[in-house]
């Protein structure tokens, strides 16, 4: 059965998707991590193929410093759909940070070649990251 289908035999709207989502990243902000990934976890059972829900746990989960638990999260959430800048972005950091070059340069790659004109924030953050990295190279 697919989430639509899901959703229409519960009676459930892509808008109730929308407001929980919208409710998860409000809870984010405002550092209430557990209550947040309850809450996306409703998301998920909805549509569980909603990668935006798996970015947002794996970024409540780097806040509380559980990299590798953020990286089967943002994992999750790339397979879901890896062309999602926040998604590659979160990914490619995590993989920087933990010098897999390797797996970084790719997500970064990717990221860049969707957004061209510069425009996107996760791209323009990607873009920094990958800047300070190189700087950091250069200083040594």
């Amino acid at each position: 059965m697919s989430n639509l289908d899901l959703q229409s035999l519960l009676g459930i709207s892509s808008d109730t998707v929308e407001t929980l989502l919208n409710r998860a990243a409000a809870l984010y902000s405002e550092g209430q991590f557990e209550t947040m990934r309850k809450t996306l976890d409703g998301v998920i059972a909805l549509a569980p193929d909603d990668a935006r829900a798996y970015t947002l746990i794996g970024s409540s989960f780097i806040q509380e410093g559980r990299d590798r638990d953020a990286e089967t999260a943002y994992t999750a959430a790339y397979e879901r759909d890896a062309e999602d800048p926040y998604t590659l972005v979160a990914l490619g950091e995590l993989k920087l940070r933990a010098l897999d070059l390797p797996a970084a340069v790719p997500l970064f790659e990717k990221l860049f070649a969707l957004d061209p004109d510069g425009t996107h924030p996760a791209a323009n953050r990607g873009r920094g990251l990958v800047q300070e990295y190189h700087a950091k190279l250069s200083a040594t």
